[in-house]
């Protein structure tokens, strides 16, 4: 699967100061001046198209922080972030202007994001509808409750098509019947192969709507994954923590104190921190009269540094700015003419399939989420959803057709109910068959404790009557199609991790996480199952 967010040993610091003189000690002084406090400390995690992550900790976590460096509100202080097009954060109130009212308010936001008078006329209407303020969007966002400002914010963000979607928060305020429309839209962007991150105190809204967890405590990152594997470990620290004394709390909060001020390294640190402090400065301030004397020369110093430093400032700006908009320019002529090349190929491709269906390899894809919605029209604005389907799952394509409105393409197969259906060319993808099946089957076989693995592939295609006893083993279990054949059978198989199965197996070629994975054979698709997330317990095999 393509990467979307990249986060490589990222931090971000920030200074506090007691008074604005020290801002100019802290810049004059060649150590520097004032109390250092990491909002984040050494972040590093990989998000992947079509993600839904849930984003958790306790207050004061850094929850907001990586919320405005995934967007760019903010620059990182060290290390370094890759995002794969364009993030929008939605958080209360976050971009709006109090003064103005919420049609003004959506086409200033528009302006800026680089749209332009006909674009935001053509959006407008979605965007009022989608936010259901009635109307209010006809008077000042001062007056707006917070609800009011979530859903404004919402609708801004999802109907301006963001590559990476970022919200903190904003579900929080609004009604059931809101945060379920709001669902449904995090839903198409995932069949788009767009990624969101949802910030959320509420353990229940991340189980509900993500599908991975990022666990942050005192700016670092705590665990990481599915889930189902992190959402357990998380309620547990809360209960844990809850039933600690007073005096454990404090002793506890004053070590993230000095962990967040950087006195405490994070190898040294405990490893369950929840209540976050803010740090001290380990710095000694100069006496009264040098401190006076210095303040008084970064004045004088500042009187003659500042318009020159504001100058250079603004020309360097104007510069990246005049490259930035050459680099978009580029940037989207390029995507024009790849997108157009690919509808080229999708129209070229359905053309030849129709002249030479005999001769043409079917165009077999496999689902590279855990699950996806079926379609009854190639569509998204229009369509219903009709079924779903499930990672590692074959689609035969039977036609290959642009969607009217949005940048990806849509897969037309038959479901095993043979009704016809739609899916998004985002989930699904075309797989390279393994080199040698025999020497996978015989490796599996041997450490996975599986060792009538081979002859059970010789059973596809017979009834349950030809396989007679073969067909009731205590540990197998098989699926039959309409003509009584066999058509999948999947075996409990020893606790096996992930980490010794890409040892002895090497990398599979499609992955949901750390809970299923997928090999591809030469004539059998493996796909193996973690119950808890931790170790492989099941592998089912399909014919090709």
């Amino acid at each position: 699967m393509d990467t979307s967010v990249v986060f490589k040993n990222v931090t971000k610091k920030y200074k506090m100061y007691n008074k604005t003189s020290e801002k100019l000690l802290d810049l004059a002084l060649p150590s520097g001046y004032g109390k250092d406090f990491y909002a984040l400390q050494n972040i590093s995690f990989v998000a992947e198209k079509g993600d839904i992550i849930g984003i958790i900790g306790v207050n004061g976590a850094g929850k907001s922080t990586l919320s405005n460096l995934i967007s760019g509100v903010i620059p990182p202080s060290k290390g370094s972030i890759k995002i794969d097009g364009d993030a929008a954060l939605i958080s209360i109130g976050a971009g709006l202007n109090n003064q103005l009212t919420g049609r003004e308010n959506i086409e200033l936001k528009c302006l800026m994001l680089g749209f332009t008078k006909q674009e935001i006329q053509d959006l407008m209407p979605d965007i009022i509808e989608f936010a259901e303020i009635g109307d209010f969007i006809d008077q000042p966002v001062k007056s707006y409750s917070s609800g009011m400002k979530s859903r404004l914010g919402f609708a801004i963000s999802v109907n301006i098509d963001p590559d990476v979607l970022v919200i903190d928060e904003a579900l929080s305020v609004g009604d059931k019947i809101f945060a379920q429309k709001c669902l449904d839209k995090m839903n198409s962007f995932k069949e788009k192969g767009k990624t969101i991150f949802f910030i959320s105190h509420s353990s229940g809204q991340v189980k509900e709507f993500c599908q991975k967890a990022l666990w942050l405590e005192a700016g670092e990152v705590k665990a990481y994954g599915t889930v189902e594997e992190i959402i357990p470990q998380y309620e547990q620290f809360i209960n844990v923590f809850n039933k600690m004394s007073k005096a454990e709390k404090k002793q506890f909060n004053q070590m993230i104190m000095d962990k967040r001020s950087g006195k405490l390294k994070a190898d040294t640190a405990e490893n369950d921190l929840s209540v976050l402090g803010r740090g001290h400065s380990t710095r000694k301030k100069p006496k009264c009269k040098m401190k006076r004397l210095v303040s008084s020369f970064l004045i004088l110093l500042a009187i003659v540094i500042i318009p020159a430093s504001i100058i250079f400032i603004k020309d360097q700006v104007t510069s990246h700015l005049l490259v930035n908009r050459e680099q978009q320019a580029e940037k989207f002529v390029n995507s024009t003419m790849e997108s157009a090349t690919v509808d080229q190929a999708d129209k070229q491709q359905v053309t030849v399939a129709a002249k030479t269906a005999n001769e043409t390899p079917k165009d077999i894809r496999y689902v590279q989420v855990a699950s996806g919605y079926v379609r009854d029209t190639p569509n998204l604005s229009t369509s219903q959803r009709i079924n779903t389907v499930n990672f590692g799952e074959q689609i035969i394509v039977e036609q290959v057709e642009k969607d009217p409105a949005e940048n990806f393409n849509w897969l037309k197969f038959t479901l095993n109910n043979g009704q016809t259906g739609w899916i998004s060319d985002k989930i699904a993808m075309k797989l390279a068959s393994n080199n040698d099946e025999n020497s996978f089957v015989s490796k599996f076989s041997n450490f996975a404790q599986v060792p009538q693995l081979p002859e059970i592939l010789t059973y596809f295609g017979k009834t349950e009557q030809e396989l007679g006893t073969a067909a009731k083993s205590n540990n197998t279990a098989m699926t039959y199609n309409q003509n009584g054949q066999l058509k999948e059978v999947s075996l409990t198989i020893k606790g096996v991790t992930p980490s010794r199965m890409v040892a002895q197996l090497g990398e599979p070629v499609l992955r949901q996480g750390v809970k299923m994975y997928l090999y591809h054979g030469e004539a059998h698709d493996f796909i193996l199952t973690s119950i808890n997330g931790v170790t492989f317990n099941k592998v089912t095999v399909k014919p090709l």
